[in-house]
């Protein structure tokens, strides 16, 4: 049911834009480090993913269950695998299928950090949230990927969306970045509904937020607003500044400085976040032509599981 107690019904085009969402966050993570290794930017939201699938999983079977506490102990594993060991004191939940099938990820030379602030808001022996926050005064641009993550279930009011992203953020983080997060997800889930169209409305969710990930999320919207017309591929270029060759006015010698200080700017946790939302407007052709990587075989997982649940 929805707000106006309608039954509500799935975005079109549902099933593909949750799987490329859940692509987008570990392509556009990988675009950013510009290195073959998975890393715990993408690795802990598709662990966050997998706390919700959990919850929904309970729901199903006719058992209420915690949301908030679903995703922190969904979050310890991941803390887990990225580390190596659970955090002191902390609760260390039973393995799901997604700990099985991380065991198989081939790691080259390590798995590439990610916001620090994420692990150090984990490092707890007790669950963040509201009022008790383990990462006080924190705003770190670490809250954006989870926000796609909360945006991803389907068929519920717009408010469910804002109590999971304030509850993901809290994990780590305090209420600045909090807020950040609920309009970050908020705006993915505009565009999961909307499409292009969704790009009207993503300015009034960003008055009045403040920090460094409210910043950050700002220039992301500005600049899939600015080209939000293009093809998807085209769209995805421009975001990260690729343009065809044909389209190259300089040489490659005088490019050379200019791409050489983009690269070592950019912000992997931005760009996860980026790319989820031009998969959240465009679907799977927004990431048609990514490479393969090394988590594909759990994202493709975590979709089927979740869409067994959903429709």
């Amino acid at each position: 049911m929805n707000e106006t107690g309608e039954t509500a019904l799935l975005p079109e085009n549902y099933s593909d834009k949750v799987f490329a969402i859940l692509l987008g966050l570990a392509d556009g993570a990988t675009h950013a480090r510009d290195d073959i290794d998975p890393g715990a930017t993408e690795i802990l939201p598709l662990y966050l993913a997998d706390g919700l699938l959990e919850a929904l999983e309970w729901a199903n079977d006719g058992v209420a269950s915690d949301e908030a506490a679903c995703m922190w102990l969904a979050a310890l594993r991941g803390y887990n695998k990225i580390t190596g060991s659970f955090p002191d004191r902390a609760p260390e939940p039973l393995g799901r299928w997604i700990d099985k099938e991380f065991a198989h990820v081939e790691i080259f030379e390590k798995i590439q950090d990610g916001d620090p602030q994420n692990l150090t808001g984990l490092d707890s022996a007790d669950m963040g949230q509201p009022g008790r926050p383990t990462g006080p005064g924190t705003d770190t641009t670490g809250v954006l990927p989870r926000a796609a993550v909360a945006a991803l279930l389907g068929r519920v009011p717009m408010g469910t969306t804002e109590t999971l992203a304030r509850a993901a953020a809290f994990l780590t983080h305090d209420a600045q970045a909090a807020k950040t997060t609920i309009a970050a997800a908020k705006i993915i889930r505009l565009a999961m509904e909307r499409s292009e169209e969704a790009a009207g409305l993503w300015a009034e969710l960003l008055v009045d937020l403040e920090g460094p990930s409210a910043d950050a999320l700002r220039e992301v919207v500005a600049k899939i607003s600015e080209n939000i017309s293009l093809a998807p591929e085209d769209a995805y270029n421009a975001y990260f500044g690729e343009n065809a060759p044909e389209q190259a006015e300089e040489s490659d010698i005088e490019a050379a400085p200019a791409a050489i200080e983009e690269e070592s700017a950019r912000d992997p946790e931005v760009d996860a976040y980026a790319v989820a939302l031009l998969a959240a407007v465009y679907g799977s052709e927004a990431v048609g032509e990514r490479p393969a990587s090394a988590l594909d075989d759990i994202i493709s997982e975590l979709h089927d599981r979740w869409m067994a649940l959903l429709v």
